[in-house]
């Protein structure tokens, strides 16, 4: 470890202007001070930034952390006041009775919060997964879930949350991260790009898309002869079923008969307590058996029961967006066909609970798109945003595996 003098020396060395040092000393790590006089510096205007927002939440008013149980409350209203701005529209993602839903689907979250006088005033979500990219298995991460409150913006304040650093137990080295982010909200565009690292500049400028397809619900007219509920004997076969339909494609986290159940069965050994809010589950997943054998299987999460997007327009028009989403789906080769059928049958369902659309991630998958035509496809899209961090890693990702959990 240098001495007090030696560091003096290589700040001087290195142009940092007077004061500069003793900022750092306050609130970065020896090692963070290290780096920062080593020739894989961060530049100076990120150590900027990073001393701004150490300075702000050592000091106060601000307390980051992660979230708890006792902010369920608090988080839902901090969503219910977080609108996006998109073109002439308002949009406002209500997460509720159980604001928690969505992140019950990640097998690794961490959400982080901002809070103020006992309110919270931001948030943050980073989950943790093990995908393929090339064929081998890496670990990356999702940032997702960055709300401010409405009445709290042009504080900086998603920058201050952003930072909070990973639980002690997780703090792997990851080998990049993506996000999704709603086409035309250039409010979170230019966020991104004035606090992200230069490769994150050179990838948005890539312009690669994820695309959903909304397929409107029906009742069941299909010819539904062989669809069931799985059971967990089932859970080998259809973890080969989602492995045959989508492991080609990168960001792809492979699946086992043990992970599918574990999902399945909301971390749970047999069947959750009954007090436990239901999210996704056994009851949810079904197959379809052609020949005494599984040739597609495919899950319904019902979003729209806890978490749905209110749209307001500027000139007052207003409409909500309540929707299923079609998960862990796959299909045998060359059974697109049977694949249809449960859709069909899984829009029925859609049309029972009262949502205004069954989401499928179709887009990597033409043949199965195009089988779904009579079912009134309408498409949405979003900017996909790739970040590597290492230069082994491929700088842009033009077919990315679209998981609907993080959507």
């Amino acid at each position: 470890m240098a001495t007090d003098s030696e560091l003096e020396q290589r700040a001087r060395a290195n142009g940092w202007p007077e004061g500069l040092l003793a900022r750092a000393r306050a609130v970065l790590l020896p090692y963070e001070i290290e780096i920062n006089l080593s020739p894989g510096a961060w530049p100076r205007e990120d150590l900027l930034r990073e001393l701004d927002a150490r300075e702000r939440t050592a000091k106060g008013p601000f307390r980051i952390r992660e979230m708890n149980i006792r902010d369920i409350d608090a988080f839902a209203e901090l969503w219910a006041h977080s609108p996006e701005k998109i073109g002439d529209w308002t949009v406002t993602v209500e997460r509720s009775p159980n604001s928690l839903a969505q992140f019950r689907l990640h097998e690794d979250c961490s959400i982080t919060v901002l809070e103020e006088a006992g309110a919270l005033y931001a948030c943050t979500a980073w989950s943790n997964r093990i995908v393929l990219i090339g064929g081998t298995l890496v670990p990356i991460h999702v940032a997702h879930s960055m709300r401010v409150h409405e009445s709290r913006r042009g504080e900086r304040l998603a920058d201050l949350v952003r930072r909070y650093p990973p639980r002690a137990t997780y703090a792997r080295r990851d080998i990049g991260q993506f996000m999704y982010v709603r086409t035309g909200n250039h409010n979170v565009l230019g966020f991104l790009g004035k606090v992200s690292n230069e490769a994150f500049g050179a990838i948005g400028a890539a312009g690669v898309k994820s695309t959903i397809t909304h397929l409107s619900p029906r009742h069941i007219d299909e010819d539904t002869q062989g669809v069931r509920n799985a059971r967990r004997e089932d859970a080998d076969a259809c973890a080969a079923l989602i492995n045959r339909t989508h492991g080609r494609f990168d960001l792809f986290a492979p699946y086992t008969a043990e992970n599918l159940a574990a999902r399945l069965g909301q971390g749970y050994p047999e069947k959750p307590p009954s007090f436990v809010p239901h999210v996704y589950g056994w009851q949810d997943f079904y197959v379809l058996e052609e020949n005494g054998c599984i040739a597609a299987c495919g899950g319904l999460w019902d979003r729209g029961r806890d978490m749905r997007e209110v749209w307001r327009h500027n000139d007052g028009e207003t409409h909500t967006v309540a929707v299923t989403n079609l998960l862990d789906f796959g299909y045998a080769d060359g059974m697109e066909g049977a694949m249809v059928r449960l859709i069909g049958y899984l829009l029925g369902r859609t049309a029972e609970l009262g949502r205004t659309s069954l989401v499928a991630p179709l887009d990597r998958l033409p043949v199965l798109a195009e089988a779904c035509a009579r079912f009134e496809p309408r498409l949405e899209e979003r900017i996909f945003e790739w970040t590597p961090f290492t230069p082994d890693m491929p700088r842009t990702i033009p077919e990315p595996y679209t998981d609907l959990r993080f959507w």
